[in-house]
């Protein structure tokens, strides 16, 4: 064995490790300019590339070149960058991953035209994604909802479309109807406490809502009622009166 070549070849591998090293330090940090995180874009290791992805620094040229990555994970970080351009949200909200897609949806810097389009996504973690969104309009909240309603009306809602439909009673932007009929859902296999439990949480849910809610069998419901900042007097003096302590001192400490 030539052993005079052996720190030669530990050499090698030493620049290299440390030319990652450096480059994903780089990469990480909140100092790094524009210029050097464009060129590091073009790193052909994945741990820098993907940091870049996520960089609030980045330039809108590499954000762009990103997008076409051929790492999923990479184009996942990307499609949750609220710095990434629209051009680029475009190209991936058709990606061929759904999860890739889902990210778009949950962007608050996504044009509606692009939630618009994932609204009719086959994939129910995008629309987990638009229902948790707070940049999601109505119309789209409504749309999803009525799906997920008629879905839970026929069978048992699974875990993720459960969780469409908690995302949905509690953003603030869905429409009143809606939330009214989360409330009426009657099938008890459909987490008949969860929905309501999100729909007592939101902060635009109406009086007469949050006064019917009050009267919940549920203790996490009702302890939610007490706890909105947008629950009105006549419904805590209601709540006052509750037989769980918990709820009777929040909202002595309210009222």
């Amino acid at each position: 064995m030539n052993k005079a070549a052996t720190p030669y070849e530990f050499s090698i591998l030493s620049v290299s490790t440390q030319e990652k090293i450096a480059s994903r330090s780089l990469a990480n940090s909140s100092d790094t300019d524009a210029d050097t995180l464009k060129q590091l874009a073009n790193h052909d290791d994945f741990y820098v590339r993907r940091a870049v992805a996520t960089h609030f620094n980045t330039p809108v040229t590499a954000l762009k070149q990103l997008g076409n990555d051929v790492e999923e994970q990479i184009r996942f970080y990307l499609a949750a960058n609220p710095q990434t351009p629209v051009e680029a949200l475009e190209t991936l909200a058709l990606d061929e991953s759904g999860d890739v897609r889902s990210q778009v949806a949950g962007n608050v810097r996504t044009p509606i035209k692009i939630l618009e389009q994932l609204a009719n996504d086959s994939y129910t973690e995008t629309l987990r994604q638009l229902a948790e969104n707070r940049a999601t309009p109505a119309e789209i909240l409504q749309k999803i909802g009525h799906q997920m309603l008629e879905t839970a009306a026929d069978k048992t809602l699974s875990g993720l479309e459960a969780a469409v439909l908690r995302g949905i009673s509690v953003n603030s932007n869905t429409p009143v109807a809606i939330l009214e009929q989360i409330c009426a859902i009657a099938n008890p296999n459909n987490y008949n406490w969860l929905f309501p439990l999100g729909v007592a949480k939101n902060p635009q849910a109406p009086n007469y809502l949050l006064d019917k809610l009050a009267s919940h069998d549920d203790y996490d419901v009702r302890f939610a009622v007490a706890n909105n900042p947008s629950t009105p007097i006549f419904v805590l003096e209601k709540l006052a009166t509750d037989k769980e302590y918990s709820i009777r001192q929040t909202v002595a400490n309210k009222i």
